[in-house]
């Protein structure tokens, strides 16, 4: 076949090309969403963002090469249509097996004197992934070369739809296949891709050695994801010790989007409860035995082994006092600690209690697997448990309460739970109370105190802007040695109450650390805090046994408070439904003295720090992606100005697309309190309805410039409404059952998505195929979205989400100011040979 036919045929897309490439989208988006879960079981999710980052790497690195040597990938694409799904299941096989390898060691990342070999390891991972990627990428972006400007909405579209069904697949399979097999569900889809284009590859009049080769790679695919294989648990999660247990048994495992649950039955296992060091002299037993819940290798709940268990341990417990305090209550229970806080309040007399759950998994544990341990509980007339976020329940709510208390647990069981912790959930909580009444929320003090410092203040602010007098005087914070509880109380406090905790800590060797009044020294204190250093901080070592919090919050609420938020090494401003980043605390002005001191970072902090190395990495990246295409001397048919006018365009779509996709994942998390169904619900409709919009934008192929207008006019209407209107009508909506907000958000995000399909093929129809610049536009979008991925992370944690919209807005207006109509003139005046 000559190069005349071979253009002839490939200018028809016909159904069987378009449904190869749907196949091969879904298939990379597939591979790429496993991966993420990968890593958060066999290290910590934070490190996924580097799957991103390998994966757009590989995408534009592909769009380069096929800029760079185009005549030849075009005389040979029907072969390589066919031949790249046909290996990819084995280069995806191969690349996930030295993942399973790499010894990786991301508490040795933390040590720069450890820093080379473990970039050695990340160099690892990219070397063993970035194949994958760039095949796909080499798959893609030479379905768009090989096809008519005139189609490329139809192939576009099919890219797009592609990869809304291959993550909709890859969600729906994590709930039979275990997770480290995933990549065996993918192998279909890729000998799809080769079945569908076999007849390309053109095997003389013996199609049946087509058909063979795809039959044995399909084989040889799924063996490998089975065989090939080492994947397990990160050797420093706490599952690791519980699993080589000898009595060590597993009750149930359980596969899901939500990640990789393990319930688990050994001697050590035991309720993880904050008691006094005097529980012994307080004639009480220690925490009872339990199972414990495992989440991706973290431990994130426990859960009674039987029906008789002894509830005495609460009386020596950190987060029984607003219990000792109003006997009789009606409490809500945000969290109930596999179901012992029930107990644990119903001993302690509440006359009423409305439990929540966001977790799916812990409240079928509840309800059905567990339900004879749990049902003395969940059976009494005065208990209520619902699945239901805590915002969405009091939006609906009408009865106030004594007690609102979160579980220790709560915060770390899902991600979604951080908004249970911002500055307005904690005002819908003071609003919710009865006269009298006391919100309990827990801070963890292990790491350092400035998680307790920054509750601190959220607590704070969010009184003053209710308009709370004197807020300082509703406020006490009481801990233990690892642990601490801010009480905010509907009312000030008053001596009897104060009297009432002094009491309570002194019993229990527990430390008061802030009430109205309180006087440094005045008080034993029975479990040394003492004040950590960071950077070039001037901090005597205290000569005595000391309370750093104590001291931290003093100052805090002090006359000189805005002069210590502003100078703390740490950011502690408030956590809000904007910014609802309860462990984000560093600032990017401290890099140098953050680097300095890496070791005492807690774990938490890490993922702002791999955004900044992404980040970073991705520049340089996209930098590359810019200048290497202009080796070839070809780029001089047309005007400099122009060329970098349409990849200008293709950049600004990469990261607007981005920014928009992130901000309504994080709000339909807020809404629908569930990440994995936020997750599935607008990327699913973002990627379905954006190829329904470049499908739509055909018509416009002849007078692009009707379409765009069109399309900007709606996008930035809904740009408008969102940065203005979004999250008041959330907030309002909230309320309302699972299915009525999914469909919200499913028409909210069409109304974005339909005018965002009309940008990119319209502006890559402007494009000459025969110059190179198509696949160059599709690499220097794919280089964009990287970092826009990172970016929109560290500007959502500075700036709010909100800011998010704003530069949306900015960047699709820059777009279309950029669009490239030069180009498509020179397009008709120069034949193929000249470019």
């Amino acid at each position: 076949m000559n190069a005349i036919e071979s253009r002839s045929q490939l200018s028809r897309p016909g159904r069987q090309l378009l449904g190869a490439l749907f196949a091969v989208s879904a298939a990379s988006i597939g591979f790429e969403i496993l991966l993420t879960r990968y890593f958060a079981i066999a290290s910590w999710s934070e490190y996924g963002y580097w799957v991103i980052s390998i994966a757009m790497a590989g995408y534009s690195a592909s769009g380069v090469i096929l800029s760079l040597f185009r005549n030849f990938f075009f005389r040979h694409a029907h072969r390589f249509f066919f031949f790249i799904p046909l290996f990819l299941p084995l280069v995806a096989c191969l690349g996930f097996y030295l993942v399973t390898l790499n010894p990786f060691n991301p508490l040795e990342f933390q040590d720069p004197a450890l820093w080379a070999d473990q970039f050695r390891n990340i160099a690892k991972y990219y070397a063993a992934l970035f194949p994958v990627f760039f095949l796909s990428g080499i798959y893609i972006s030479l379905s768009f070369l090989a096809l008519t400007n005139e189609r490329i909405s139809s192939v576009y579209a099919a890219d797009l739809v592609g990869a809304g069904a291959g993550a909709l697949f890859i969600l729906l399979a994590m709930f039979w296949v275990h997770p480290f097999y995933l990549l065996c569900t993918l192998v279909p889809l890729w000998s799809l891709a080769a079945l569908l284009t076999q007849p390309r590859a053109r095997f003389q009049s013996k199609p049946w050695i087509g058909w063979a080769a795809v039959a044995v790679f399909f084989v040889a695919g799924v063996v490998g994801g089975l065989k090939l294989n080492k994947a397990h648990f990160c050797q420093y999660k706490m599952i690791t010790p519980a699993l080589n247990v000898s009595d060590m048994e597993v009750k149930r495992r359980v596969f899901s989007p939500w990640g990789y649950y393990m319930l688990l039955d050994n001697f050590t296992e035991r309720l993880d409860i904050d008691l006094s060091n005097n529980y012994v002299l307080l004639k009480v037993d220690g925490p009872p035995r339990a199972y414990g819940l495992y989440l991706d290798g973290n431990r994130i709940g426990s859960f009674p082994k039987s029906p008789e268990t002894d509830l005495s341990y609460a009386k020596a417990a950190l987060d029984i006092f607003p219990y000792v305090l109003k006997p009789g209550s009606r409490a809500l229970l945000i969290g109930t600690r596999g179901g012992f806080r029930v107990g644990e309040a119903l001993a302690y007399q509440a006359s009423d209690l409305v439990a929540l759950e966001s977790d799916p998994i812990i409240m079928d544990l509840l309800e059905r697997r567990l339900r004879e341990n749990e049902k003395h509980w969940l059976r009494d007339k005065r208990v209520t448990l619902l699945r239901q976020s805590p915002e969405s329940y009091l939006a609906a709510s009408k009865k106030g309460f004594d007690i609102i208390d979160l579980s220790s647990e709560f915060l770390d069981q899902a991600d979604a739970n951080k908004y249970a912790f911002t500055r307005e959930a904690l005002q819908r909580y003071y609003q919710a109370l009865n006269p009298g009444g006391l919100v309990s929320l827990p801070v963890n003090i292990r790491e350092f105190t400035v998680y307790a410092l920054k509750l601190l203040e959220t607590a704070r602010e969010a009184l003053e802007k209710l308009g709370v007098k004197d807020p300082d005087s509703h406020l006490v914070f009481y801990r233990s040695a690892w642990n601490a509880r801010l009480l905010v109380s509907k009312d000030p406090w008053d001596a009897g109450q104060i009297q009432a905790l002094k009491s309570f800590c002194d019993l229990r060797s527990f430390d008061i650390s802030y009430y109205p009044g309180i006087t440094p020294g005045e008080a034993e204190i029975f479990n040394d805090l003492p004040p950590t250093v960071w950077g070039e901080e001037d901090v005597a070592a205290p000569k005595d046994i000391s309370d750093a919090l104590m001291d931290d919050s003093l100052q805090l609420l002090g006359p000189q408070g805005q002069g210590f938020l502003q100078s703390h090494f740490f950011n502690l401003q408030p956590s809000t439904e904007d910014r609802p980043f309860f462990y984000d605390v560093l600032r990017l002005s401290r890099l140098r003295d953050i680097l300095q001191n890496l070791s005492q970072i807690p774990r938490e902090e890490i993922g702002y720090l791999i955004n900044v190395a992404v980040l970073l990495q991705s520049l340089l990246w996209a930098l590359l992606v810019l200048v290497l295409p202009w080796i070839r001397p070809h780029r001089a048919a047309f005007p400099v100005s122009q060329v970098f006018k349409s990849l200008f365009y293709f950049s600004c779509l990469g990261m607007g697309y981005l920014f928009v996709e992130i901000f309504l994942i994080e709000k339909a998390a807020y809404f629908l309190g569930d990440r994995t169904y936020a997750f599935s619900v607008v990327l699913s409709s973002m990627l379905v309805f954006t190829g329904l919009g470049s499908w739509l934008s055909s018509r416009y192929q002849k007078n692009p410039l009707d379409g765009l207008r069109a399309s900007a006019m709606v996008l930035g209407a809904w740009l408008f409404l969102s940065l203005v209107l979004l999250h008041p009508l959330l907030s309002a909506l909230l309320g309302l059952p699972l299915l009525p907000k999914c469909l919200f958000l499913v028409a909210w995000s069409a109304l974005a998505s339909v005018p965002l399909g009309f940008f990119f093929p319209l502006g890559l129809s402007r494009l000459p195929r025969e110059s190179g610049l198509i696949p160059w536009a599709w690499a220097m979008n794919g280089a964009f979205s990287v970092v826009a991925t990172p970016l929109a992370n560290l500007v959502a944690v500075s700036g709010g989400y909100r800011l998010l919209i704003f530069l949306s807005l900015i960047l699709y207006g820059l777009a279309f100011l950029s669009f490239p109509w030069g180009l498509a003139i020179h397009r008709t005046s120069h034949s193929p040979r000249h470019l």
